[in-house]
């Protein structure tokens, strides 16, 4: 099985559309802070389970027989390093296999104050040992155009 987190926002929605093209909605989580904003997937057959970065209690249940997880990063500046660091221990703690995550184009030369906690959620996977991709999308980057 693979959950998806922040399944109810934007980027989750749309892996999530992507999943349903390539697998059966019963091998996909939707990890959700507030699970009656995705009825729809649940109707689409969708496992939808509580997933609040805050609550280590229900990221560990959500985490039960996950093989991959998509972390998608926090949307809460100065919160983010910790609240992924809940989502990293319980994936650690129930096994899964590979943790994806949405860091950011060039975290680590990033001038971006938002770079600094992308940074720490990468250290936060390395020390973790859980096998993990780093997505770094550049939708934060500024685009010049050709000259």
């Amino acid at each position: 099985m693979i959950l998806v987190t922040g399944a109810s926002g934007q980027l989750g929605r749309l892996v999530i559309d992507s999943l349903l093209e390539k697998t059966a909605a019963s091998n996909i989580v939707a990890g959700v802070r507030s699970p009656e904003k995705v009825a729809d997937l649940a109707e689409k057959g969708v496992q939808v389970r509580q997933a609040d970065y805050t609550d280590q209690d229900a990221l560990v249940a959500a985490m039960q027989g996950v093989e991959k997880v998509l972390l998608v990063s926090s949307s809460e500046v100065g919160q983010r390093a910790a609240q992924h660091a809940n989502v990293i221990n319980a994936a650690k703690h129930a096994g899964v296999s590979l943790i994806a995550y949405t860091s950011i184009l060039r975290a680590d030369s990033s001038p971006l104050i938002l770079a600094e906690e992308h940074v720490a959620t990468e250290a936060l996977l390395a020390e973790s040992g859980v096998p993990h991709v780093l997505l770094r999308n550049g939708w934060y980057q500024k685009t010049t155009p050709w000259v």
